[in-house]
């Protein structure tokens, strides 16, 4: 099953809401940036292990394997086919009362040896269909196993960017708590010399604990979603994670439903589709007479045919009447080409939904990270020019304390922000029908 939208931004949110909603007020210091890791693994790497762990590609591969060895099969049913039979029948002795000599019907032992070939020449077409069956049952278990990658591309991007942002939040905690900490140092000291309010020092402590609460519970949580990463890909959640920016369409909407027309799982529908076609005919086919050949090459043999080396049969079975039972498979086989036929209307319709809504998605997340960008670089101006005036009396300690709190909020949402923008893009690929 596809991951939905909603499903894809429970987790994303989820960071927000612990990042904005229980983020600490202090004062003082310069205005936190995020470490960037100088190395680690990214979303492709993380993929690409996926793939070599993932028992679900594992058994999708060994289905290819296992229609293509159908396949083969049902080509070998209407090849000749070529066996050994070798009998030996036993009696009770019997004497011919006239001439008092056993006659040969009547031996005791007579053996048989032989070799039979038989060879289907007409079965009412149903072979050819079996066969046709059996192939677009191949082709639908490869285009079913690129489906099963896409799937598993967006199970590891859910995870990867859900850790990917908790990774970035432990960063600015951690940070936080720094600048926290220097600022309760600090406060201590204007205490002592009677420039600040024991109020303010207190403040400034109860932040500095807030900010370990909240740093566990990130580590925690960080913790969880790893697990899952590692479940999925194998990666140690030491490895630190690391990604890209990303990147507007570079198709349109028109372009990417195109493209999405020939998405694995669409194309599996189709095939789906023409099986149930060829079911149709494959029953059709029981109307029709069947003929096949026999012929048998005797290498040992008793009695009165023991001279005759070889012999052939023809059967030719017509069939009249079997109480409407190959009728009712025809309609019954004409009713799965109907559902065929609305499964695969409806998964169009589908895909059109997911490939337009990935579309916008991205494209207000892109909106959505400019804007963020800006007010960003809007907060931490804003932030060092009360910084300054806070020094030169202007504005108390409080006031500077709440600016901190909101361009800690802001960094918080961009962050989120651009990992969501790089989680839609994947989406977008992924209903697109491409990968990486």
């Amino acid at each position: 099953m596809r991951l939905n939208k909603p499903m894809k931004r429970v987790i994303p949110l989820f960071c927000l809401f612990l990042m904005i909603g229980c983020l600490p007020t202090h004062v003082g210091g310069a205005p936190i940036e995020v470490a960037s890791s100088t190395s680690g693994i990214t979303l492709l790497e993380c993929f690409q292990r996926a793939r070599q762990i993932s028992e679900t590609v594992g058994i999708s591969a060994e289905n290819v394997k296992v229609l293509q060895e159908q396949y083969r099969a049902e080509i070998g049913a209407i090849l000749p086919h070529v066996d050994w039979i070798k009998s030996q029948f036993y009696q009770q002795n019997q004497v011919d009362g006239a001439t008092g000599v056993a006659a040969s019907s009547l031996a005791p032992t007579q053996p048989l040896s032989y070799f039979q070939f038989y060879q289907p020449i007409f079965a009412g077409f149903r072979d050819w269909k079996t066969i046709g069956i059996a192939k677009s049952q191949q082709e639908q278990a490869k285009l079913n196993q690129i489906q099963t990658d896409l799937q598993l591309l967006s199970d590891v991007s859910v995870a990867f960017y859900a850790a990917y942002t908790l990774q970035d939040q432990i960063s600015i905690l951690e940070q936080t708590r720094k600048l926290n900490l220097d600022q309760v140092n600090q406060l201590d000291h204007w205490v002592n010399i009677g420039r600040s309010r024991p109020s303010d020092l207190l403040s400034a402590q109860t932040q500095l604990a807030s900010i370990d609460a909240q740093i566990e519970d990130t580590k925690r949580t960080l913790a969880e979603s790893r697990h899952l990463l590692f479940f999925l890909t194998g990666v140690p959640a030491e490895i630190p994670l690391i990604d890209s920016d990303p990147a507007t369409p570079q198709v349109t909407l028109d372009e990417a439903i195109t493209k999405a027309g020939k998405r694995p799982d669409i194309l599996s529908a189709v095939e789906n589709l023409h099986q149930a076609e060829l079911a149709i005919q494959f029953q059709e086919g029981g109307h029709l007479p069947t003929l096949g050949l026999t012929v048998n090459s005797y290498t040992e043999r008793v009695g009165f045919l023991s001279n005759v080396r070889w012999d052939a049969t023809f059967l030719l079975d017509v069939p009249l009447y079997k109480g409407g039972s190959t009728q009712a498979s025809v309609r019954a086989a004409r009713s799965q080409e109907i559902i065929a036929q609305l499964t695969l209307g409806r998964l169009k319709r589908d895909v059109d939904r997911q490939v337009r809504t990935a579309y916008e998605d991205l494209l207000h997340a892109m909106l959505e990270v400019q804007a963020y960008d800006k007010a960003v670089a809007l907060a931490k101006k804003n932030y060092t020019v009360q910084q300054k005036e806070n020094r030169l009396g202007v504005t108390t300690n409080l006031e500077l304390l709440q600016l901190l709190t909101n361009m800690q909020n802001i960094l918080g949402q961009s962050l989120v922000s651009r990992a969501n923008a790089r989680l839609d893009d994947v989406l977008l690929r992924v209903a697109m029908g491409e990968g990486l």
